[in-house]
């Protein structure tokens, strides 16, 4: 195939950069990034620019933050008694904690598979406040814990190379992610620690 369509498996290369140049995230076209373009699994911005490009193509394109992670959401910034993360066990900076939200009741717990990450950041929902919260400050009887993306509020730079695009499978057209993404996320007894050898995919699907 030779044209991004609608329903079409796509492998990119791109180098992902603020304004100013600073360089946030790169990958080269031997670890492509894949995914099935339609189903609103990457940014607005990013999949809206790829529609319609050929194979082998590269271009450069400016995605403003409300078409990409979203603008940074101060209330989704907390300051959490460490008494509600008793169960949580042991604390340190960067960990990520997924909150749950009913009414005057709040819990927090570690999500349990990379897909339960994907799924529950908070990206572009004003009213939703249950997701994904990462630890940014640890005091001695609270947690700040932040639940924007870390690429929220930012205005982005995507130099991109289409690197392949395909026929998905119908399992793939099924579940809007490439199977052997699909299949990693399905198994109970995935590990998201790192081993020296994984999918690419796995650390980037959410973004």
């Amino acid at each position: 195939m030779e044209i991004i369509e609608d329903k079409t498996k796509v492998s990119i290369a791109y180098v992902l950069k603020e304004l100013s140049g600073r360089i946030l995230e790169e990958v080269p076209p031997s670890y492509p990034f894949v995914y099935i373009h339609g189903y609103n699994n990457i940014i607005p911005g990013l999949e809206s620019a790829l529609l319609g490009r050929r194979l082998g193509e590269k271009f450069s394109v400016k995605i403003p933050s409300r078409l990409g992670y979203g603008e940074y959401r101060k209330d989704l910034v907390m300051q959490v008694p460490k008494d509600e993360l008793r169960d949580v066990g042991e604390l340190w900076l960067g960990m990520e904690l997924e909150m749950f939200q009913d009414n005057d009741i709040r819990e927090f717990q570690l999500p349990e598979t990379a897909d339960e990450f994907c799924d529950d950041l908070n990206l572009n929902d004003d009213e939703e406040c249950d997701g994904i919260y990462v630890v940014k400050e640890i005091y001695k009887d609270t947690v700040l814990v932040d639940g924007n993306h870390p690429f929220a509020g930012k205005d982005l730079i995507f130099e991109v190379e289409v690197v392949s695009i395909e026929s998905p499978s119908f399992t793939e057209l099924e579940s809007g992610f490439p199977d052997e993404d699909y299949d990693d996320y399905g198994d109970d007894n995935y590990d998201n620690s790192f081993d020296g050898d994984y999918d690419q995919n796995e650390d980037r699907r959410w973004r």
